[in-house]
């Protein structure tokens, strides 16, 4: 019975040393992903297309990002703010709302390299219903009600270096999110050996109360017995009296 707490004690050290690996394999996948997804986009670059907006055919760029349209989209939003843009003036769906055509809308955008404020209309799709994890980005640039193309060359190659400069940040938008995410797995996972821990305390807490009522049980059966023994003796008495009546 004394070999019990070292039992449950040797268990959860080896609870422990399994979560310790499992974080460790974790980081290291993660570290893994990282260099996969640089490796991806080093090489893309925005390129000429068309798209139809308003049932027209107007020209656009197009850019491959190996992300969900969640990671796209945000990434957008993101971007957008560095150039000191806010698409959350109205509100922080505001930007959602603000769709038309199937394409997000934001007005008077300054662009480096533009002479002029710019309208961008945004189009983010999956590229296909296996590929759930790319995204293909449409951008149309707008001017004065109408949609710009290489002709407005200072604008167009501004619109192009912006799109461009999608495939390096959206990297690093990306490693911000998965180490967040990373970081909230790590906090669960300690918070569960932090449990597990808490409760290793209140099971070697029970087993050391069980012990200690096994003890008194013990003492109690030893007294009990003396007791039967005690009280057998008297009825052999009480029978003895009856026989030499």
């Amino acid at each position: 019975m004394v070999s019990a707490p070292k039992t449950v004690k040797i268990g959860m050290e080896k609870t422990s040393f399994i979560y310790a690996i499992k974080l460790l394999a974790m980081k290291q996948l993660t570290a893994l992903l990282i260099v996969f997804f640089m490796i991806n986009i080093a090489t893309a670059q925005s390129s000429y297309t068309t798209v139809s907006y308003n049932k027209t055919s107007q020209p656009a760029l197009m850019l491959e990002l190996p992300y969900n349209t969640d990671v796209a989209e945000g990434f957008i939003i993101d971007n957008l703010k560095k150039t000191g843009y806010d698409p959350e003036t109205k509100g922080k769906l505001f930007w959602k709302q603000n769709k038309l055509n199937g394409f997000y809308i934001f007005k008077d955008v300054h662009l480096e390299g533009a002479k002029d404020l710019v309208d961008l209309y945004f189009k983010v799709d999956q590229k296909s219903k296996r590929e759930k994890n790319t995204s293909i980005i449409y951008l149309l640039v707008g001017k004065q009600e109408s949609f710009l193309s290489s002709s407005d060359e200072d604008t167009y190659n501004a619109a192009k270096n912006f799109l461009n400069g999608f495939i390096d940040k959206s990297a690093a938008y990306k490693l911000d999110l998965d180490i967040k995410s990373q970081e909230n797995v790590v906090k669960e996972a300690e918070k569960k050996f932090d449990k597990l821990r808490d409760d290793e305390k209140d099971m070697n807490k029970k087993i050391d109360q069980l012990q200690k009522d096994l003890r008194k049980n013990q003492e109690d059966q030893k007294n009990q017995q003396q007791t039967i023994e005690n009280e057998k003796k008297k009825l052999e008495s009480l029978k003895g009296q009856v026989k030499n009546s």
